[in-house]
């Protein structure tokens, strides 16, 4: 299994608009950070999680002209904000349907964004829509992909809102999360490959800042860390890999990893 990262950043991205930080000034590629993303590819799947509005970016960059299942981990906007540039993918896979697995709460919300993807009886008047399936998945039951990959959803919080993890083989991927309940700590051991939301250096009431993201690597014991998930206010990346633990890694925009 392969995995890239598409995006690494926040909802405002890094630079971010206007910003005259040394962070965002910076003219190291690793602290230039899309919309976090991530693409992974197993044998016979290639997932994407979370289409957020940089996506049609991150597609062409990686050269990616095919997905077979996108997974989505809650409805906020940079999450789902390049869900309208899976268009024209629809028609490079000779119009083999989009399958999309979310849970209830985030298909309902992307109903009332994008409603030209769930046309009635079948049909659209939206020209160009894609043929759109969307599979409503429930955190703590695992379900199969339409090509194959055991998938195991997972229960976390974005403050008191629920987000979707998700498990793959021994890959955990959890962003935007301040509180994670047991059920999902015991999916976690020392053979686990962990990629976790911390947001900066501050304390935040919906996202785990990078103490409580590093506490939560030591209460947990994954093999590795990917950090992802930042905004400019975490600092370089440069200096903040200095001090970090041996397993524990800031991740950015274009890294690859097999697994």
């Amino acid at each position: 299994m392969k995995i890239t990262f598409l995006g690494t950043g926040a909802s405002l991205g890094v630079p971010v608009l206007g910003c005259q930080c040394s962070v965002c000034q910076s003219k190291d590629a690793h602290d230039k950070r899309l919309r976090s993303s991530l693409f992974v590819e197993t044998k016979n799947d290639r997932i994407l999680i979370d289409p957020g509005p940089d996506f049609r970016q991150q597609t062409l960059t990686h050269h990616i002209t095919r997905i077979d299942t996108f997974l989505i981990t809650h409805p906020h906007h940079d999450h789902i904000g390049g869900l309208d540039d899976t268009r024209p993918l629809f028609y490079a896979m000779d119009r083999k349907p989009l399958r999309f697995y979310a849970e209830l709460f985030t298909i309902e919300a992307i109903r009332k964004h994008f409603d030209y993807l769930f046309p009635a009886g079948g049909k659209t008047t939206y020209h160009g829509a894609p043929e759109s399936r969307f599979h409503t998945i429930e955190a703590g039951n695992p379900f199969q992909t339409t090509s194959g990959t055991q998938v195991l959803p997972l229960r976390a919080f974005h403050g008191k809102i629920p987000v979707t993890g998700f498990k793959i083989q021994n890959l955990v991927y959890l962003t935007d999360v301040k509180k994670i309940p047991k059920q999902t700590l015991e999916q976690i051991n020392n053979n686990t490959v962990l990629i976790l939301g911390a947001l900066h250096r501050q304390p935040h009431p919906l996202h785990f800042n990078l103490n409580e993201a590093l506490e939560f690597i030591r209460k947990t014991h994954p093999a590795l860390t990917y950090l992802t998930h930042m905004s400019h206010w975490m600092g370089k990346h440069n200096e903040v890999q200095k001090i970090l633990p041996p397993n524990v890694f800031l991740a950015y925009d274009g890294l690859t990893v097999n697994l």
